[in-house]
Order: C-alpha cells, then structure tokens, then sequence
C-alpha cells in the first residue's frame, strides 16, 4: 500500500477508534473495538487495534483497566471533550441551555455524560466574545412562571433518584406513599409510567398493583422506595402520556366540556384575543365598553382558579352551575373580609 494510503487508513481507524471508546467507569476491550470496526467495514486485527490504543494512550487520556483479561479502554472521567469536527457556538449554546434545564428532566447516569459537553459548550461560548451575542443568550433569557414563585416541595433524600431509575430502567418500585385524600400511610408496588414536572409539584405517574387504572402520585409525598427486580409493564389498554395531559388530567378535570360564556373589561378582552381560550373562541364588543366571550372549555378546577383570581374583571354568564360555583366562592370571600379583626 502508498505511504500516503498507509496513513490516511490509519488516521481513519484511529478517529472511528477514538469515538467508540466511552468514558470512565465505562470501559470497552480491544476484541469489542474490533468487532464494532469491522461492523463499521473495516477491516483490521486485534494486534493492530493494541498497537492503536498503546499509542493513542501515550498522549491522549485514556486509562486502562488492567484486573481483567481483556483489558477494558476508557476516556479518563475527567478528561476534556475530544470534539471533531469542532462544536460550534450553536451546538454549544444548545448544550449550555440543555445542562441548566435537565436536573429533573435528565436521568442522573445521562447528566453525568452531559458535564464533559456542558463544559467544552462553555468553553466554546467564551471563546466567541460577547460581540457575537451567543455567549450572553443564557444570561439574557428566562422563564416565568405564572403566578407566585412557590417553593417546590422538599422531597426525602434519594427518593426521586430512585424513581429515575425505576422509570428508566423499566422497573418495579416498591414504594411508602402518604395520601393526601386518605389521610393514610400505605406501602405499594408500582409500575412507574413517567414523570410530569408541574410547578412547583413533581407527579409520577404510575399503576399500583393488582390495578390497571393510572394513578398520579406527588413525588414528595413518597416517604420512601426502592428498586425491585421485577419488569415494569404499561396498562393493558396502553398508556400515552400526551392524550392524558390533552384529556386535562392535570387541570383537575371536574366534568366535560363546557360553553363558557364571560363579560370581560376592555384589558381582559384584549389579553384574550392574543391568548385565545380555544379555537372556537368568540370575543363580541358591547356599547358599555364590556366584551361577550365565548369558547368551548374543559370544566376543570384550574378554570374556576383562574376565573376567581380575575376579580371584578369578568363576570361569568355561563354555564349556570359555574355561575353559581364562583357566586359562592366570591360570597364566602366577601364574608371573611368583612370580619373587622383578621386575628
């Protein structure tokens, strides 16, 4: 073979080697590497790949785990993302936003994968000068929530890690769960399902044995759990977590749909014809400066929370039971205010 051919087969090999190894405590033996290249269609023998992973350690970090034979490779824990070709500043700003968001949205075993990216991100954000605007993006943007920042509650040690893993491995759980309904203390196995962040509230959504109705449990309230060996397995008739967030199970659903039907003030109308209550929403203007809304809504307990925290704002027209739900409301608070000494 040319020279020139000579070396461009070995950069090739030594590259492709390079991205199969992990990193530490992952470890992977040369026979693996060799039966991954040549799944790759290259040909090569497991001398030849011993003789890349001697020289490649010689001045690359990588460790070898030398208590078993084959030998396993690996990227040292600590060593600096190897990134060819070279991460651009979008890729890294992605990787920036992805690392500040993925606490409680990431397994912990894919966070740790992620600190050697989320650090070489960084690097490559300083390194583009806040003249190109990416390296200031994370500081320049938020999100809100709406409404008073609660704090989310305090949860028992190692509990939600426990029931990462279970999600993520498929597992059973056994867990000790405090009901809020009930009033009791009561240990179950589960199937975990997924997990649904809701400020400032964590759900785990689950079937409890011998039960095939999902339930959702509040992450803070399981006092305890522990990882079993049994598969965890979805409901016989399915499961799919975007129809139950459309079917408004976390709105507190308290009936079907609904016509709602408000008179607004002028701010209120003009908020909602930029935020739409749904797609069938009507908004009819009146002499008085007041509008008639109309839309087909899901009669939920949120509903009612955010028609009462509109105050004297809107005043609802319909449904007569929602009319007389909020009236109610609306009256109680009346009464407790008008008591003279709050104490």
């Amino acid at each position: 073979m040319p020279e020139g051919q000579g070396m461009r087969a070995t950069l090739q090999r030594r590259m492709l080697l390079l991205g199969m190894i992990p990193r530490q405590p992952r470890r992977v033996s040369a026979p693996d590497l060799v039966g991954r290249l040549q799944t790759r269609g290259l040909s090569t023998t497991l001398r030849t790949i011993e003789r890349d992973l001697e020289a490649l350690s010689g001045f690359l970090p990588l460790g070898r785990d030398e208590r078993d034979r084959p030998y396993g490779w690996y990227w040292l824990s600590e060593a600096p993302l190897q990134d060819v070709p070279a991460m651009d500043p979008e890729t890294a700003l992605t990787l920036q936003i992805l690392d500040a968001h993925s606490a409680q949205l990431l397994p912990p075993s894919a966070r740790a994968r992620l600190k050697p990216q989320a650090a070489r991100a960084r690097e490559v954000l300083d390194s583009a000068g806040e003249a190109s605007g990416l390296s200031l993006w994370p500081e320049r943007v938020r999100i809100l929530s709406n409404g008073p920042p609660l704090t989310p509650p305090e949860m028992p040690d190692g509990v939600f890690l426990v029931l990462q893993q279970g999600l993520l491995e498929r597992r059973c759980l056994d867990i000790t769960y405090r009901s809020r309904s009930k009033g009791q203390v009561k240990d179950h196995r589960i199937h975990p399902l997924a997990l649904v962040f809701r400020e400032p509230v964590t759900y785990l959504l689950a079937t409890m044995e011998p039960h095939q109705d999902v339930v959702h449990l509040a992450a803070h309230r399981i006092e305890a759990a522990a990882l079993t060996d049994q598969p965890a397995r979805d409901p016989e008739g399915g499961f799919d977590l975007d129809q139950i967030i459309r079917n408004g199970a976390f709105d507190y659903p308290e009936g079907d749909a609904i016509p709602l039907e408000l008179r607004v003030n002028a701010d209120l109308a003009y908020h909602l014809h930029e935020a739409r209550l749904a797609e069938d929403q009507v908004i009819e203007r009146g002499p008085d400066g007041t509008s008639r809304v109309t839309a087909t809504v899901r009669d939920t307990a949120r509903l009612k929370w955010w028609l009462l925290g509109l105050g004297a704002g809107v005043e609802v027209l319909g449904p007569q039971a929602l009319r007389d739900a909020i009236a109610q409301e609306l009256e109680s608070a009346r009464l407790a205010y008008r008591t003279k000494d709050p104490a």
